[in-house]
C-alpha cells in the first residue's frame, strides 16, 4: 500500500501508472472541449402574433418526442406537464380522421375545455406508421397549435407518457382563464 492509501501494482502505485498513462495526452483547446450537443429547437411564430407578446413557440424534438412552450412560459410548468402532473380534463382521438375533420375535433375539444375553465387536453394523433413519409396528423396538429383560434389559448404541450399513448399522443396545456 502507498502512503496515500492507494493499491500497489507491479510497476508502483496507481498514481505512477496514471502519470505514465497521461504523459503523452494533449489537452483539447478551445470551444471543442466536451460540449454536449444542443437539443434541436424550432421556433414557430403564431400567425398574426405581435413579436414580444407571447407570439412564438419554442419547440424541441428528440427523436419522436416533441414538446413546446409559448414564449414566457416557465420551464417548470413544462416539466410538470411532461411528468403527468396535469391530468387530462378531456381526450380527443384522431385515429381514422382526415385532416379537416381532425382539425375540427381538436378545435372543438380545446374550445370546450377552455369554456369550462379546465386546462389539459390529451390529443391522440398516432405515430404516423401508416403514413408514407412523416406522421401527417402529428405534424399538422403541431401547426394548428401555433395558429388561431388555438394558438393564443395554448401555453405548452409535450408528448404523452406511455400509459396515455406515448409519442402517439400529446398533452396540451391551456392558459388559465382563456375562453
Amino acid at each position: 500500500m502507498s502512503a496515500m492509501g492507494g493499491k500497489e501494482t507491479r510497476g508502483g502505485d496507481e498514481r505512477d501508472v496514471w502519470s505514465a498513462t497521461v504523459e503523452s495526452v494533449t489537452p483539447i483547446e478551445g470551444p471543442e472541449k466536451v460540449q454536449p450537443p444542443a437539443a434541436p429547437k424550432t421556433v414557430r411564430r403564431r400567425k398574426g402574433a405581435v413579436p414580444g407578446e407571447g407570439g412564438t413557440f419554442a419547440i424541441q424534438r428528440i427523436g419522436e418526442q416533441v414538446e413546446g412552450k409559448a414564449s414566457g412560459a416557465d420551464d417548470a410548468l413544462l416539466r410538470k406537464l411532461r411528468n403527468g402532473e396535469f391530468p387530462p380534463d378531456a381526450r380527443v382521438d384522431l385515429h381514422g380522421l382526415h385532416i379537416p375533420a381532425a382539425r375540427r375535433a381538436v378545435q372543438e375539444t380545446i374550445q370546450r375545455v377552455a369554456a369550462q375553465s379546465k386546462r389539459c387536453v390529451l390529443v391522440v394523433h398516432g405515430r404516423g406508421r401508416h403514413s408514407e413519409t412523416e406522421p401527417v396528423l402529428k405534424e399538422a396538429f403541431l401547426e394548428w397549435l401555433a395558429e388561431p383560434p388555438l394558438g393564443p389559448r395554448v401555453l405548452a404541450f409535450t408528448s404523452a407518457r406511455g400509459r396515455d399513448g406515448g409519442v402517439g399522443a400529446t398533452y396540451v396545456l391551456l392558459r388559465r382563464g382563456e375562453r
